[in-house]
């Protein structure tokens, strides 16, 4: 900014993770983009909130401060709606089940308040865990789409996205 704080930019993980590939060995980065970089191995992470940090630390003056904890993984909330909350609809459980298991998509089609949207935002609770790989790309995803929540690092639940009805065909 102007006044030579650093503010956090979009995109970081992918960053960091083609500076690793490129055989980076240390990213200097905002402060607040430093947890969502760490989940990174192979390369320090150098967290400036100032332009003038940056320079004492790019100088040799002030040594970096990498930080030593692990980020902050983004956890669902207590109250995510669970599959095992669902009473009846066993028509409808059943095919979700068999394309959780299987791994196949879901399209829900029927009338207003027959529960698919309740049966749609249950359908991550019985869903395998993400993969490393995984969550380091649905992270990327968030992170150049500046949906990444501050100070989080690796997301490790799988996204829900509930379209509106009247999106379109190239919409959806």
């Amino acid at each position: 900014s102007l006044t030579g704080d650093v503010h956090p930019v979009r995109g970081a993980l992918p960053a960091t993770l083609a500076l690793r590939q490129a055989g980076f060995r240390r990213v200097l980065l905002p402060a607040a983009n430093a947890a969502e970089a760490e989940v990174v191995t192979g390369i320090a992470v150098w967290p400036v909130r100032s332009l003038l940090e940056a320079v004492a630390m790019l100088s040799g003056r002030v040594s970096p401060q990498v930080a030593a904890r692990m980020p902050n993984a983004v956890r669902p909330a207590a109250a995510e709606p669970d599959f095992a909350d669902v009473r009846g609809q066993d028509q409808a459980k059943r095919a979700l089940e068999i394309a959780a298991a299987g791994g196949h998509n879901v399209l829900l089609i029927g009338p207003p308040g027959t529960g698919k949207t309740m049966l749609a935002r249950r359908l991550p609770s019985i869903l395998p865990p993400l993969t490393r790989e995984e969550s380091l790309e649905v992270t990327s995803i968030h992170s150049v789409a500046g949906q990444l929540p501050a100070g989080a690092g690796l997301i490790e639940i799988r996204p829900f996205r509930s379209p509106h009805h009247t999106i379109s065909d190239a919409g959806l």
